[in-house]
This record gives structure tokens, C-alpha cells and sequence, in this order.
């Protein structure tokens, strides 16, 4: 047995050089083209991702099928099956032989996989500090990826009996369930390699016990199958189809069989394209736009325009605006710069502000809390004056800079409006979405990477918490000298954490101490307030189904909340109840703020929530979804991380 094992091995071994390279092959690139040492074990294996697994299974599966088909296949291609049978072994423990070598070279390339990725994550010391890099998770997916390997070389062995022609049932039968996960998505279980899509259960990968047993029990049936063929008539039956091959009619016959067989997969393909559905009809009125009569006033710093329906509230805002600049330029040494246009008749439901060099706008009619638009008032007043002390580089170091262009604008707002307990809750939900998610500060530093898989306004309390660090090491001055400093000769196409470094460096800050604070207060937040923290629930679910024009997202809580603090289907003021539970919907990290579909659930149970949206709503078939939860009194709103879906 052990002689058959090392020929076996043997003649695997250039299968096994060609996995380790489609496998492993980054570990050569890698460290030339990429800053390791800011790079999260997530960003080198991708498939540890949530809902994208399945893409690794479709790498993985032609190499695993080129190992079954160098089994049996191979032996009568090269006249070698005679004098294997010839050898004082039983046939079954042949078998056995080129099963346990075809899964040992598999395992070892995926092994491989596991062990490179882990080292490019040590090169982060965080990965490992940090808490990202675990042996359990790493286990738990090679685990995974071990016995979805196995389940397609099971399968690999039995289509290699009628070898290329094999492929093609199983091509339509893959295709067959592309359709049917497509009309009803639960049924996307069915396809192997969304074993490998990764759900977690907080930082706990989540087994798919059911979809498993049943892969694996049908991956046992085609081995079994496949010893029975190739150990009783595969031999025959493989060289009756070369026989037949051979002749003209059998070319014929196999040719048209083919053909026939590619053209039902063509069908089957565009039956396969997600169509939009048509619009629905609705008989809502057309909203008409706002009609406001404005009025104009000016004072020192501000030329207002305002609606004259709310003349008490604006002039009110107005009676303490110029004290409210003048404190704002003195926190970023600022000068008084030119005046500022400030339009109060905006009216929007994706911002309660906006502002550009010289010009602000702020909700004043849909903002009921005083204090607040007071608040948005002054964020929006320091971004006005951000942007002209940096000379625009807050925007044109974008991807760096939007944490601390909203961060410091939040921190210098509540500093000129206080609030203490908005901003303990803003925070702790900041502090809380960090410790849940495991997030480093590289994270809050680079927008693409926040916006490819976290809730975008964690630039909000998470940068404010950071500017709070960065005031506490570097002193109240380093907010607008860090601004003005981003208006300089900074270093072009580098990684965000590389830009700050140099940005911190030249106004005499350390970036590591700033980031260190930072952290250290996260935490604090998050133990200090562990039974707040403990109230949070988190959530996990996904499409369940699409019927007669609209798709339904199902949603599941991890701990009981009272039935009374859940928004229900017969209570339409879901202002009124303890906790709103919503479902994001965006086409993918491309999506701007915007783009994003925001969904109320109604309750469906103690720990089920559900939502309906119209399918013709969806951005496209393939989109992404994300579940938040947020107290009644709280600003913002815990989210899950974005996941893959499908209508």
C-alpha cells in the first residue's frame, strides 16, 4: 500500500507544484507590490470575507477535478492500468491508494494556503496583537475548503469514467441550480461552493451542518459509484467509449450528443440572466418639491437665506453664529477668512448639511432639535473653514483624509456645542462597532477599505474619537495644523496610514502614540459601558425568498428583546419603540452614501425580523446587505458588516 502511495504521489506531484502556485502564487508578488505591514489577514485571503467564499471554490474546483481525472484516466491513456492490475494488490486497495494521494496533494496545497496567508498577516503585528490571525478561524476554513474539495473530487471520480464527456452533466446540472437560486434563493445550498461562503456567528465561522451532510452524503454515493465503475465495468466501459470514439458514426453520435448538450447550456445560461422586473404601479401622488418663501440677512461672518415660514428659528441661530465662528477659527488658528453664505432652506433626505469653500447649507425647517441643528450648524461652518486652511487637500487626499475631515468637524461641533451624553452615545456606538468587528485604525484611515465592507458614517464618532486622541497627544493645535499641513507637498499614491505618518511626523506628532490613545479609549468605552455594549444585539441572515414581484430579507437576532421594544407590523410610529432594526441595500462598494436603499424591519418573531423591498428596487441582481440596529435615542446606528446576496 505504501509503494502504490508514493507512485501515486509521484505522478501527482506536477498537480501538486501547479495548485501550490494558483494557491500560494501571491506570497512571490505580494510582499514587492503591497505594504504588508499595514495589510489585515482579511486583505490577503479574501475568502475569509463574509459571502465571498464561493469565488475561492471556483478557482479551487478545476484543480480538483484535474487531480480526479489524473487517477484512472491517466493509467489507460498511458498503457499503464495492466501492469497496475498486475501487481499483488487487491483492485480496491488501488483505489483506496489514488483516493488518499489525490485528497493528501489537495490538502496539502490548501494547507500551504493557510500557512502563507498567516505569515503575510504576521507581517501586521496586529494581526496577531490585534486579535485577527487565530488558529481556530484558520483551521475552521481549511477545514472547510478540505472537505469541499473532497465532496468535488468525489464527484471529479465518477465524471472521469466517460472522461471529458463526464463534465457535462454536471455542467447543467450547476447551471440547473444557478436558475433555481435565482427564483428562489434559499436554494443557493445546493451549489457545493457556497459551503465556502463564510457566515460568522460574532468572530466564529458558522458551519452549514445541513447543506453539508447532505453534499457529503451525495459526494459518498458518486465515490461509491465511481469504485463500483472503475473497479468492476469502468474499465470496459471507458474503452468501449474510445472504440466507439473512434468510429464514424460513434463520432457522430458523441459530436451531436455534445452539441446538444452545449446548446441546452446556452438556454440554460440566458434563461439564467437576472432580468429586471418591470416597475410596479403605485397609486401614490407625485410629492411635489417644497415651495418656501425666503428672506435674507446678514451678519459679520454669515449672508443667510431662510425660510420666512421659520423666521424665530433662523433668526435664533443666526443671534449666536458669529460667536460660534470666531470660537471655531480660534480652535483651528484660523483666520477670519471671506463670508460665508449660509442657505437654511435645505431640504434632504440623505444630509442634514452640506458645505464647500464658502458656502454652507443646513436643514433648518427638518430639523426639530434645537441643540442639534445648532450642532450640524457648526460641523458644517468647520468644514467650510477646513477646506480653506488645507487649500482643498482635505478633498484631493480624499481616501485619507474623509475620517478626519468629518472626525475633527464632529469633535470641533460638540466642542462649541456641547453635548456630553450625544456624544458618549455616538461614541460608545463608534467603540462598539470597532470591538465587534475587530477593526484597526488602517481601517478608519483608508475610506476605500471602510467603504468595501463597513458602515460608512463611522467616519463620524470614530473620528471624532480619533481627533480626541490625536488633541490629547499632540495638543488642541495639532487639529488645524494637520488641515494645513494636508494642503502641502504630501507623498502621492501611497497607502493612507503612510500619508498620515508624514503628515503627523512634519507638525511634530507621533501617529503610533496617536493611534495607541485612540484605541486605548475605544476599549475603555466599550468596558466601561459593557452592559449598554451587552444590550446591542448583532444580526445575520439573508434573501429567504421572492414571490410575486417583491423579495424578502429575513434577519436574526442573537439575544431576546422584549416583543414590546421590536418594531411590529400594527405599529407604524417605529419612532416610538426602543430599537429600529434596519437592512442596507447598495450594488457593491462602488455605491455612494446616496446609492444606499435604507429598510425598516417589522418584527417576525423574538429573534426574527423582516423586510420587503420590490425587486425592481434592487440595484442589480448581485447586491450587498448589511443589518444595523439602533435605540430610539441614539443618533447613530450599529451595523453588521456588508455581505454578498442575490435577489
Amino acid at each position: 500500500m505504501s509503494a502504490l502511495l508514493r507512485k501515486e504521489l509521484a505522478a501527482l506531484w506536477p498537480l501538486f507544484l501547479v495548485a501550490c502556485v494558483v494557491f500560494s502564487g501571491d506570497v512571490l508578488y505580494r510582499p514587492l507590490t503591497e505594504l504588508l505591514d499595514q495589510s489585515t489577514w482579511e486583505d490577503i485571503a479574501s475568502y475569509l470575507r463574509a459571502g465571498e467564499g464561493a469565488g475561492f471554490g471556483w478557482i479551487a474546483i478545476p484543480l480538483v477535478v484535474s487531480v480526479a481525472y489524473a487517477a484512472f484516466p491517466r493509467e489507460h491513456d498511458e498503457g499503464t492500468i495492466a501492469l497496475l492490475r498486475a501487481l499483488p494488490v487487491r483492485p480496491s486497495s488501488i483505489f483506496v491508494a489514488k483516493v488518499l494521494a489525490g485528497m493528501a496533494v489537495i490538502t496539502a496545497a490548501l494547507s500551504l494556503l493557510t500557512v502563507t496567508d498567516g505569515l503575510q498577516g504576521s507581517l501586521n503585528d496586529e494581526s496577531i496583537r490585534g486579535g485577527h490571525w487565530r488558529a481556530s478561524l484558520a483551521l475552521s476554513h481549511l477545514g472547510m475548503q478540505v472537505v469541499f474539495a473532497f465532496i468535488v473530487y468525489a464527484h471529479g471520480l465518477l465524471a472521469s469514467v466517460l472522461r471529458l464527456f463526464g463534465l457535462l452533466p454536471y455542467a447543467l446540472l450547476l447551471m440547473l441550480g444557478s436558475i433555481l437560486e435565482n427564483l428562489f434563493p434559499p436554494a443557493a445550498w445546493i451549489n457545493p461552493a457556497s459551503l465556502l461562503d463564510a457566515r460568522y456567528d460574532g468572530t466564529a465561522l458558522v458551519v452549514p451542518w445541513g447543506p453539508l451532510a447532505v453534499h457529503l452524503a451525495l459526494a459518498l454515493l458518486a465515490l461509491l459509484a465511481a469504485a463500483l465503475a472503475w473497479l468492476g465495468p469502468g474499465d470496459r466501459v471507458s474503452k468501449g467509449f474510445e472504440r466507439a470514439r473512434a468510429t464514424i458514426l460513434g463520432k457522430l453520435a458523441i459530436g451531436c450528443g455534445g452539441a446538444l448538450t452545449l446548446l441546452v447550456l446556452l438556454v440554460l445560461a440566458v434563461l439564467a440572466v437576472d432580468r429586471d422586473d418591470a416597475p410596479e404601479e403605485t397609486e401614490d401622488e407625485p410629492r411635489a418639491a417644497p415651495s418656501l418663501e425666503t428672506a435674507e440677512a446678514r451678519t459679520e461672518r454669515f449672508v443667510y437665506t431662510y425660510p420666512v415660514s421659520h423666521r424665530a428659528r433662523a433668526e435664533r441661530l443666526m443671534g449666536g453664529a458669529d460667536a460660534m465662528h470666531a470660537e471655531l477659527r480660534r480652535l483651528l488658528d484660523a483666520d477670519p477668512g471671506p463670508v460665508l453664505i449660509a442657505d437654511l432652506t435645505e431640504v434632504s433626505a440623505d444630509h442634514l448639511g452640506i458645505a464647500s469653500w464658502t458656502h454652507i447649507r443646513v436643514g433648518i425647517v427638518q430639523e426639530d432639535d434645537f441643540t442639534r441643528l445648532r450642532r450640524t450648524f457648526a460641523h458644517e461652518t468647520a468644514h467650510a473653514l477646513q477646506q480653506r486652511i488645507s487649500e482643498r487637500g482635505t478633498g484631493r487626499h480624499g481616501r485619507a483624509m474623509r475620517f478626519f475631515s468629518e472626525g475633527s468637524a464632529e469633535w470641533l461641533a460638540y466642542e462649541v456645542v456641547p453635548g456630553p451624553e450625544a456624544r458618549r452615545r455616538a461614541r460608545l456606538i463608534g467603540a462598539v462597532t470597532w470591538a465587534r468587528h475587530r477593526m484597526r485604525p488602517e481601517d478608519l484611515m483608508d475610506d476605500d477599505r471602510l467603504r468595501a465592507r463597513y458602515d460608512t458614517t463611522l467616519v463620524y464618532p470614530l473620528g471624532e474619537l480619533w481627533t480626541e486622541a490625536l488633541v490629547s497627544r499632540c495638543g488642541e493645535r495639532a487639529v488645524g495644523a494637520a488641515l494645513r499641513e494636508s494642503g502641502g507637498e504630501l507623498a502621492s499614491g501611497v497607502a493612507p496610514r503612510v500619508l498620515w505618518d508624514e503628515l503627523l511626523g512634519r507638525i511634530g506628532c507621533d501617529l503610533e502614540a496617536v493611534d495607541a490613545a485612540f484605541v486605548a479609549s475605544a476599549r475603555a468605552l466599550v468596558e466601561e459601558h459593557a452592559e449598554a455594549v451587552a444590550e446591542i444585539p448583532r444580526l445575520s441572515g439573508g434573501v429567504t425568498s421572492r414571490e410575486g414581484g417583491r423579495l424578502t430579507i429575513e434577519a436574526r437576532l442573537d439575544r431576546d428583546l422584549p416583543a414590546r421594544d421590536l418594531p411590529a407590523r400594527d405599529q407604524p410610529d417605529l419612532a416610538s419603540t426602543r430599537w429600529e432594526l434596519y437592512a442596507r441595500i447598495r450594488s457593491g462598494p462602488e455605491a455612494s452614501d446616496t446609492q444606499v436603499m435604507t429598510l425598516r424591519g417589522t418584527r417576525d418573531g423574538p429573534r426574527r425580523v423582516r423586510f420587503e423591498v420590490p425587486t425592481a428596487l434592487l440595484p442589480s441582481a448581485r447586491f450587498e446587505l448589511a443589518f444595523g440596529v439602533r435605540r430610539g435615542d441614539a443618533e447613530w446606528a450599529f451595523f453588521e458588516r456588508w455581505q454578498s446576496a442575490r435577489r
